[in-house]
This record gives C-alpha cells, sequence and structure tokens, in this order.
C-alpha cells in the first residue's frame, strides 16, 4: 500500500511530463504501440470506474439541490465551446472539413473524469466536479441517443452539420460505445459505493489511483498511434492544428473563470466550474474518433490531454495564488 501511495504521489504533479512521454512513444512505435489498441476500451472502462468510487446518488442530489454551477458548466461544455470550434475550424480549415470535426468532436466530449485530480490538489468541490461528470456523460449519451429520433441538440448535431457526405456517423455504435465505457463503469461504482459504504470506496480509490493514471498513459498512447502518419508529413494545417488545440484549452479555462466571476461562486466552485470548462474526456472522444471516422479526426482528442493537464495545472496554481491574496491580504 505505501509504495502504492507513494507511485500516486510521484505521478500526480509529473502528469504533464508522463503525457508526453506516453505521446511521443506512440508516435515513434506505432506499430509496436498499436497492439494495445484493442484494450483501450476495457482500460476505459477500469478508468471510469476507478475514478468514480466514493461518488454517491446522495452527493448527486446535494449538488442538484443547487443546480446552477452544474447549468453554467453544461452551458460552457456543450453551447459555447462546441460553437466557439466550429467557427474557429471553419475559418482556419475550410477546404479540411475533418480537422474542424476533430475540433468539434474534442468540444463536444463529456467533462474530463481526470478533471478530479486537479479539483482535489486545488481544494474545489468534488461533489460538483463528480455531479458535472456523472450528469455530463449522461447528456452527452442522451443526446447521442435523440439523435437517431429526433433533431439533436448537443454533440450529434455539431457532427452531423460537419460530418454530412463527408463521413457517415454510426449513431448506434457512439450509443453502445459511450454506455459502456462510461455511464456503466460509473454506475457500477455507485452502487458499490451505495452497498460497501463510502469509506471502502474511498479507500479502494485510492488504492486504484495510480492504476488509473497508468491506464490514461496507455490509452493516449496506443490512441495517438493513428496520428504517428500525419507527423511523418508535418505541415502548416497540423501546426496549426496543435496551436488551435492549445488554444480552445486556454478559451475553455478562460471562459469557466469569467462565469464563475460573473455569478460569484464561491472559491470551491470556482475552481471547479473554470476546470470543467476545460477539461474533456479526450480518451473517449479519441477511442471514438478512432473507431468511427477517418484517422485525420483522431488529432485533436489525441494531442489535447496533453493541453489539458499543462494548462490545468497553471490555472489551478493561478488561482490557489488569488485566492491565497484574498484571504491573506497584504497589509
Amino acid at each position: 500500500m505505501n509504495k502504492l501511495q507513494a507511485l500516486n504521489t510521484w505521478m500526480t504533479p509529473k502528469m504533464p511530463l508522463l503525457i508526453l512521454g506516453a505521446l511521443a512513444l506512440g508516435l515513434l512505435f506505432p506499430d509496436q504501440i498499436g497492439l494495445l489498441c484493442p484494450a483501450v476500451s476495457a482500460l476505459m472502462m477500469f478508468q471510469t470506474f476507478a475514478n468514480s468510487l466514493g461518488s454517491s446518488v446522495q452527493d448527486l442530489g446535494r449538488v442538484l439541490s443547487h443546480p446552477k454551477p452544474v447549468l453554467i458548466t453544461m452551458l460552457s461544455l456543450h453551447l459555447l465551446m462546441p460553437l466557439a470550434a466550429l467557427g474557429i475550424g471553419s475559418m482556419c480549415f475550410p477546404d479540411q472539413p475533418l480537422y474542424t470535426l476533430s475540433l468539434v468532436l474534442m468540444e463536444g466530449s463529456p467533462a474530463a473524469v481526470s478533471s478530479l485530480m486537479w479539483i482535489v490538489i486545488g481544494g474545489g468541490s468534488v461533489e460538483l466536479c463528480l455531479s458535472i461528470i456523472l450528469l455530463d456523460t449522461i447528456v452527452c449519451l442522451s443526446t447521442v441517443l435523440l439523435d437517431s429520433l429526433i433533431s439533436p441538440i448537443v454533440l450529434p448535431l455539431t457532427l452531423r452539420l460537419l460530418c454530412g457526405s463527408v463521413v457517415e456517423l454510426d449513431t448506434l455504435g457512439m450509443i453502445r460505445d459511450l454506455f459502456v465505457m462510461i455511464v456503466v463503469p460509473a454506475a457500477l461504482a455507485m452502487v458499490l459505493c451505495r452497498l460497501l459504504g463510502q469509506s471502502i470506496c474511498a479507500k479502494a480509490k485510492q488504492r486504484l489511483s495510480p492504476f488509473s493514471k497508468l491506464a490514461l498513459l496507455v490509452i493516449i498512447c496506443a490512441n495517438v498511434t493513428r496520428c504517428a502518419p500525419f507527423l511523418h508529413e508535418l505541415n502548416r494545417e497540423l501546426v496549426l492544428l496543435l496551436c488551435i488545440t492549445l488554444a480552445m484549452r486556454l478559451i475553455g479555462l478562460g471562459l469557466g473563470f469569467l462565469l464563475s466571476t460573473l455569478f460569484r461562486f464561491p472559491y470551491p466552485v470556482e475552481l471547479t466550474v473554470t476546470v470543467n470548462s476545460s477539461m474533456r474526456n479526450n480518451a473517449a472522444a479519441a477511442t471514438l474518433a478512432a473507431q468511427y471516422f477517418p484517422s485525420e479526426v483522431v488529432f485533436s482528442p489525441s494531442v489535447s490531454p496533453l493541453f489539458s493537464q499543462l494548462t490545468s495545472s497553471l490555472a489551478v496554481r493561478a488561482l490557489q495564488k488569488r485566492q491565497q491574496k484574498i484571504d491573506h491580504p497584504a497589509s
């Protein structure tokens, strides 16, 4: 247990560098690392389960009794950011619709389970973060399901608008994979929390934390292998796409902070809304992209985790310092 805790303590602040290493391995050894691709869905299930342990239906109910932060985060996640991605992508890549689709898929994906790590480090609201992740996943799944029945609203709508005759969208396949990778393990974790108690599940989550981080690294490493052929022929469009991917993470953080300031949320809620407005479940987006879209679409979701971890770590430190100045103003 001590060794696992030491490993987790060592990995937590080094996640941006470890993600960079995982990206490099996947790009340098795509044939060898690509053998891990069939295991990505199972690893996604494990990561979602491990990070969801300790949350309960009661936590969800407490957060929903004050729904404003959740609604504000949903507004940022699934309306403002996808529209920004659509506008920026269409303007920068008028002849490369798949690059625009890559950006929109990235911005339309659910909130990142890994954001919980930064919420804990920064002293944010864990209950709010868990509720956003779970509810956001259900919203994404529901809107994909509605896509096969009525005019869609969030992720399916933007994908349909961009896909058209470019690619065929396997709606039922996306429903199945989102359900299996995210909803089922998250629900299972909440059921276990109900049956075994929160304290037992919290201890189990602590023990599984290093394995969850390792699973994330393997997922990133495997998903990025499909991008290797493009980097051998790095061109202006790909460099621009990299820069825009970074810019979208910064825009998300700025938007979340602006909305939190506008509504005068307390610090724990402010931190949670800010981080969750930027961090996405890029592993799920890249996995879906690898399974259902051309390889060009995989690019942004695959490299985005590096930018997410870097920008979120900087944002958490900046918000912590800002709050310290508020709590302890210089005399």
